[in-house]
């Protein structure tokens, strides 16, 4: 990067500004992975902490937990990847406008 390294400092400030601001958006960023036709929700932030569970009675049955279990793994995989794609969104617009060079974020 050419120019006044106070210029850098200044660009590199406001990258880490963005960063604490995208870490809060991602905090309380919902997204809500299913299973089943959506008889098991997953609701996680995009920061992939689990915020809540939710099972439909009709498909708990003693003799099938085998299913439930795939079920719920089924539906966290899908909100995990929904979190993981918002996540990438907020980041990739983290150095927008910014003057660095193409490829060093």
């Amino acid at each position: 990067m050419k120019g006044n390294p106070f210029e850098a400092m200044k660009q590199l400030k406001k990258i880490q500004e963005k960063m604490a601001k995208i870490d809060q958006e991602l905090e309380q960023t919902l997204v809500e992975g299913t299973a089943g036709g959506g008889v098991v929700k997953i609701v996680i932030t995009a920061k992939e902490e689990v915020k809540e569970v939710k099972i439909d009675p009709e498909v708990v049955n003693k003799e099938e937990v085998d299913v439930l279990e795939d079920l719920i793994s089924a539906a966290l995989r899908d909100a995990l990847t929904k979190a993981k794609e918002k996540a990438a969104e907020k980041m990739g617009s983290l150095t927008d406008g910014l003057p660095f060079p193409p490829g060093l974020f």
